[in-house]
């Protein structure tokens, strides 16, 4: 794993001494590879990597040459990179390193873009192509690499995190909080792709593809993969040959990330999932496998105990770690690593797990991914129940709004009963499309009219986030809606949220994670299951619970879902500071903590005054840092 970087200048000089700003964009991504630097500059492209040293860790430098002055810089791993090295090699092409990045720069001189369609793994890349004189980019299907660029009228830049492009004057001169992406953040806790929160920086989409000219000065991207036409393709029998399949795929992908030179280890909670990913793990190697899990104070939040039973039962050894709550300027040092306001408020007990397993590993698999092919997530359960619940009168379900709001009490505890029934409560009138977004909402449309200011406001228009998803529901219109629901959350929830909090709280440490469950075989062989297979109505990952009913303990396999999430202070009052060019928040907003469970509002709210700090300072200062001194406030 690790940290990538470029420049493609469009004119001489462009942007201000570019080989400076190279070394400079590198050295800031220092924490995604600590093991090793390099840049590289000729003919206007301008590459810079760090490395975090996994495979062939005596070779792989990079920038990495190739055959006709072919330059590439890589961040992932190719997992079927030694299958691949066996075709090329039969085609006559030589390697001098046992490394996926070689496979890559070979793969592409052979089969040009159409290579990435080969790659089974997680990656974002750049080649500068000498001969033709354009730099080539991808990113994995799924999203679990970033890819963050700014493409001006003067040069082409890009990088792993957006603090690198910060560093680069002409782009801090030019950037601006995107309200889009601010609206965004509000409604859901992290921003919707292609935005990011500083307009014209965007995200490379995952599963795409694309040239940068420097002559024409233009970037072009396709699409290579459509997750959508397995949704829509004939559905799979529902017989024992597709359970053995399901398991033939699953235990394979755990089977291919499993190699590294370098110690490795499986994330275990109490759920299905990441004991799903130790046991074969377990199967593949019993004597290197252990698991690693994280203990919460809070009993509610703590699953320990079912931890150590799984890991009992599958004889494997379990390193617990103490969670530890973060206070302001921790928040602030997470914050920074992700460079957007973002609220996932498990970020703070994985960003813990990251550093404390670095101690012991530098390769970690985990469950990440089963939720969003199989079903796993309460909300599906809440969608069933409201096809049935939206048919009630709408008096029936004002009223029912209305004695939640009046007898429930909150109770903060992890994700309670009174927190659920009152968000569900509140989809009056709904669509089933709107309800499966009001599900994950934080501010609803009216709330962030009261937060935000009337010049932003303005500038938002008629856009709504929920827009995104209703055009996601579009591309898969004529799938079952439990299908529809999964693949708008893949293209949101999980590419923005899920995986930018495992990308870099993980890369914040210097550490690994793979997850075999966004294999993409697995994903498109799970988008192809009948739906009762995903979720009866009542049960959820029906079919993986059926492949490990003889392997995991009883409890694992039938115990509810209870999600990876953190204690939080909770605030009533918005502590926000506007910018000194114009406002942008609503001084008086207050929320009410008495009257409704506010924690995941009051950590929106803490993740931006963090967030903001930062923005503030870097307005004064140029320097992107979660050390804001009091000139900035």
């Amino acid at each position: 794993m690790c940290g990538i970087a470029g420049i493609v200048s469009f004119r001489p000089g462009a942007p201000t001494a570019p080989s400076d700003a190279i070394a400079v964009m590198t050295d800031i991504l220092a924490h995604r590879g600590p093991d090793d630097r390099g840049v590289w500059s000729g003919d206007g492209a301008h590459l810079g990597h760090r490395r975090l040293s996994i495979i062939d860790r005596e070779h792989g430098h990079q920038p990495m040459r190739g055959d006709a002055g072919r330059v590439i810089v890589f961040n992932g791993e190719i997992y079927n990179y030694r299958e691949i090295r066996e075709t090329l090699q039969a085609k006559g092409r030589r390697f001098s390193t046992d490394t996926d990045t070689e496979v890559l720069l070979h793969a592409f001189a052979e089969w040009g873009e159409e290579c990435v369609e080969r790659f089974n793994g997680m990656f974002a890349f750049a080649i500068w192509d000498q001969e033709r004189r354009k730099l080539f980019i991808a990113r994995d299907r799924l999203g679990k690499k970033p890819f963050f660029y700014y493409c001006g009228a003067d040069f082409f830049a890009f990088s792993s995190e957006m603090k690198a492009l910060l560093t680069i004057p002409e782009v801090k001169e030019r950037v601006e909080i995107d309200p889009r992406a601010l609206s965004d953040y509000l409604s859901l806790g992290y921003i919707l792709s292609p935005k990011s929160i500083f307009r014209p920086i965007l995200k490379l989409p995952p599963a795409t593809l694309g040239w940068v000219c420097p002559e024409s000065a233009r970037l072009t991207t396709r699409r290579y993969w459509m997750l959508e036409d397995f949704y829509l393709a004939p559905k799979h029998p529902d017989s024992p040959e597709t359970e053995a399949r399901f398991a033939e795929l699953f235990h394979d992908a755990v089977k291919i990330r499993m190699h590294a030179d370098v110690p490795l280890a499986g994330f275990l909670s109490g759920g299905i999932d990441s004991a799903a990913v130790l046991s074969a793990m377990m199967k593949e190697s019993p004597e290197t496998t252990r698991g690693i899990c994280m203990g919460f104070a809070e009993r509610s939040f703590d699953e320990t105990a079912r931890a150590r039973v799984t890991a009992g039962h599958l004889g494997a050894p379990l390193d617990t770690l103490d969670h530890r709550h973060t206070n302001k300027e921790g928040l602030a040092h997470l914050i920074w690593h992700i460079d957007e306001p973002f609220a996932d408020t498990s970020m703070l007990p994985t960003f813990q797990l990251c550093q404390t397993a670095k101690e012991r590993i530098t390769v970690a698999l985990s469950g990440d991914g089963a939720d969003e092919i199989l079903a796993g997530y309460s909300i599906y359960k809440a969608d069933a129940l409201y096809d049935r619940y939206r048919h009630l009168p709408m008096a029936v379900q004002r009223m029912l709004l209305a004695g939640a709001r009046k007898w429930l009490r909150p109770s903060y505890r992890k994700v309670s009963f009174d927190y659920k029934a009152r968000q569900f409560l509140g989809s009056v009138g709904m669509s089933r499309r709107e309800a499966h977004y009001w599900w994950r909402n934080i501010f609803s449309e009216t709330e962030k009219c009261q937060l935000l200011s009337r010049e932003l406001l303005e500038e938002i228009g008629d856009y709504t986030p929920f827009q995104v998803f209703d055009q996601y529901h579009d591309r898969v219109a004529e799938a079952g809606f439990l299908d529809q629901c999964l693949y708008v959350d893949a293209q949101t929830w999980l590419v923005d949220d899920i995986l930018v909090k495992t990308d870099r709280m993980s890369m914040a440490n210097g550490l690994e994670v793979r997850s075999p469950f966004l294999d993409y075989r697995l994903v498109e062989f799970a988008a192809r299951l009948p739906l009762h297979l995903k979720f009866d109505g009542t049960t959820s990952k029906v079919l993986m619970r059926r492949a490990f009913r003889d392997v995991l303990p009883r409890k694992t396999i039938t115990g509810p879902k209870r999600g990876f999430n953190a204690p939080v202070k909770k605030s009533a009052r918005l502590n926000l500071k506007d910018r000194h060019d114009r406002a942008l928040f609503n001084p008086d907003f207050t929320l009410h903590p008495d009257k409704e469970d506010v924690t995941f509002k009051s950590f929106v709210l803490s993740g931006l005054d963090a967030w903001m700090r930062m923005e503030r300072h870097y307005t004064f200062s140029s320097s992107w840092t979660h050390d804001v001194k009091d000139h900035a406030e």
